[in-house]
Order: C-alpha cells, then structure tokens, then sequence
C-alpha cells in the first residue's frame, strides 16, 4: 500500500521549480510541461498537505514561512534522490576500466571496440596496458585480459580462447635469404626472440624434433608488437600468436612460409573480482568478448 504521508514527488518536483523561480510560467518551462499542469501539480500538493505554500502579491507570488521551511528541505532530499540516481546509473553503467596485454590491446581489442561502444552508449570503456597479475582488491580495474593457466588468487576467470603459434616473415626475405620451407630450415635465419618468452623457440623447434642453435637468435623485443614491426621490416622471422597478424597476412606484410603451427599450454582469460558480475558493465562487456572471439 502507498505512504499517505509521502506527498506526489512529481507535485514535489514542481513547486521546488515554483518556489525556485516565485513563477508558474518559468517553473513549467523548466518542467517541459504547460503552466496548467504546474497549477494542477500545486493543487494536489495543497491537498496532500493541508497548508498554504504560497500566499498571492500583487500580481506575483511569494512562499509563506511553511512554504519556505518546506522548500530548503524539498530541495535537499530531490537533490539527494538525483545523487542516488546518478550512483545507481554509475554502477550499471558508467566507466569500465580494462587493464590487457599490450599487444592484444593495440592490435586486436582497440579496433574492436567500437562495436562494443555502439551497443553500449553508456559505457565509457577505458583501457591500460599491463601484464602482472592483477590484484583487484587494490588496483582500480573492473577486468584484466591474460595469457596463463587459471587459478590466480583473488580472481574469477573465464577462458576465452587458445594460443596458437606460428613462424611468419616479410616477404622480402623469401625471395633473398636461404629456403624457409619448412621448421628444418628455421636455424639458417635470424630469428626474433620474444624476451618475455625466451623458451618460445626452443620449444617450437623441440615440437618437431629439432634443436634451437644460440647462433639463430637474432635481436630481443619484450611486446609481441615490436617483434611483428621487425619482422616485416625484413630483420628476421618471427614465432607469433596466428590471432594477432591477421590483418599483417592479409594485407601482404607478413608471410606465413609453412603451415607448421604449435598450440600454446597456456590460454587468454578474462578476470575480475569474486561477485563483480554484479555491475551491468562488466558482464556486458564479458558477453561481448565472449562472442566476439567466437
């Protein structure tokens, strides 16, 4: 059953813009509403109370001492309902602060995110770049994207897909190094280390029965960015995650010599606080990663 104590907060509403502007015409163009609605609004008021707010001067109005009294705490207590408002809005939509691997970030979440954004206009999605793991009780974040095996402490994970390698050039250099038909052929080039990584060679090779020479380890790059840029620049050849040089391949790039390919143990998950799910933001944008990847 309704509070009969509680007054209509839509008559609330008007004779705060009344009391504010002493005006039935101003109120109600504050109101985007017409001046009859406003007098109607007051009525109803006056019914609900029993007193008189305002009292006619001349050809205006002006609050009586009850009006006054009722309108300081009228004011307040819409302001504090526009504040809650606002704080639930936030918790539902709001900004979500996504912290993900650099080159994930640069080379495939940011191009994507636009569609993320036409389906939520009222997500502002912030992005930072790091790789540690995450600890959501003292950094400000909402979810983290990363490379690993679940069970990190403090978090809830879901898988969102494998890493698969593969070995990937300029295509320049097919045409004036040695053959690269095959893993075989690999310690004849230069090849990138992934300094983050340094066993990603050695087990490629070991995956095919081969052994990785010192001698084939050419120039060191911590982000897998760094190591696509130099290797399409013709400075050696490149062990990378397939996902992340789609566009390099189609766009003629980068070259993938043999078909050789090695899937990774670890895998990308998407993590956040035990109960974060709660917050509309984060299971939007987790729906929205999950079915972006497929």
């Amino acid at each position: 059953m309704p509070d009969r104590s509680l007054p209509s907060l839509n008559a609330v509403r008007s004779f705060v813009a009344v009391a504010r502007h002493l005006s039935f015409t101003k109120a109600a163009a504050d109101l985007s509403v017409t001046q009859g609605a406003v007098s109607r609004m007051m009525q109803t008021l006056h019914a609900d109370l029993g007193v008189e707010l305002f009292r006619r001067v001349g050809r205006g109005i002006e609050l009586t001492p009850t009006g006054e009294a009722f309108y300081a705490e009228a004011s307040q207590a819409l302001d504090r309902i526009a504040s809650a408002a606002r704080a639930a809005r936030q918790q539902d939509g709001g900004v979500l602060r996504v912290s993900a691997l650099p080159t994930l970030a640069q080379r495939w979440l940011v191009p994507r995110l636009k569609g993320f954004q036409a389906e939520n206009p009222d997500i502002l999605v912030d992005v930072s770049v790091s790789e540690h793991n995450v600890d959501f009780s003292k950094e400000p974040l909402d979810v983290a994207i990363r490379f690993g095996v679940a069970g990190w402490p403090g978090s809830v994970t879901t898988p969102l897909m494998a890493e698969t390698i593969g070995v990937f050039c300029a295509p320049g250099l097919l045409e004036q190094g040695p053959p690269l038909r095959h893993p075989a052929d690999l310690p004849r080039h230069r090849l990138l280390q992934h300094t983050t990584r340094p066993d990603s060679w050695r087990g490629y090779l070991g995956a095919f029965g081969l052994t990785l020479p010192e001698s084939a380890l050419s120039l060191g790059f911590e982000h897998f960015f760094m190591i696509i840029e130099a290797a399409s620049a013709g400075m050696g050849v490149a062990l990378l995650p397939i996902f992340l040089v789609q566009d390099d391949l189609a766009s003629g790039r980068l070259v993938q010599p043999f078909a050789e390919t090695l899937r990774q143990r670890g895998s990308y998950y998407i993590a956040h606080a035990p109960g974060a799910e709660r917050a509309r933001r984060i299971r939007q944008f987790k729906a929205w990663l999950l079915a972006e990847i497929g």
